[in-house]
C-alpha cells in the first residue's frame, strides 16, 4: 500500500508541475564592426572540448587598439574568410551575433556573422 501512495503522490507532484510555465531566456551578444575597424583576425589555439575562439584586433580610435575574443561552439572558419575580405574597408561591416546560453557543450555558438557591403560612402 505505500508503494501506491508515494507513486500516487509522485504522479500528482508531476501533474501539477507539467502546468508551470519554464523558466527560460536567451542571452545574444551582437556586435556591428566597421571593416575600416578591423586590423586582424585570427583563429585562437584549440584544445579539446573548449570551445573555438575567434581573435579580432581593433582600431578603438586615437592610435589604439583592442582585442576582441569571440568563443563558439560551432565552426569560426567562414566567418574568419568574411572578416578577412572587409578588413580596411570604409564601406562594409561586419555583424556577428553569439547565443550565450545555447544548447551546447560550453554554452555559446556564434548564431551569426554576416558582412554588409556598400552601406557607407567610400572616404576619399
Amino acid at each position: 500500500m505505500r508503494i501506491f501512495q508515494k507513486t500516487f503522490l509522485l504522479g500528482v507532484a508531476l501533474f501539477f508541475f507539467s502546468y508551470l510555465p519554464a523558466s527560460a531566456y536567451q542571452v545574444f551578444h551582437t556586435y556591428r564592426i566597421a571593416g575600416s575597424d578591423i586590423l586582424a583576425v585570427a583563429e585562437g589555439n584549440h584544445v579539446d572540448e573548449d570551445p573555438l575562439v575567434l581573435s579580432l584586433k581593433l582600431d578603438i580610435g586615437s592610435g589604439e587598439t583592442t582585442d576582441l575574443v569571440i568563443e563558439t561552439d560551432g565552426d569560426i572558419e567562414e566567418c574568419k574568410l568574411q572578416l578577412e575580405t572587409i578588413m580596411g574597408s570604409h564601406s562594409a561591416y561586419a555583424e556577428i551575433v553569439v547565443d550565450m546560453n545555447a544548447q551546447t557543450m560550453n554554452g555559446v555558438l556564434m548564431v551569426q556573422c554576416a558582412v554588409f557591403h556598400g552601406l557607407f560612402p567610400d572616404k576619399q
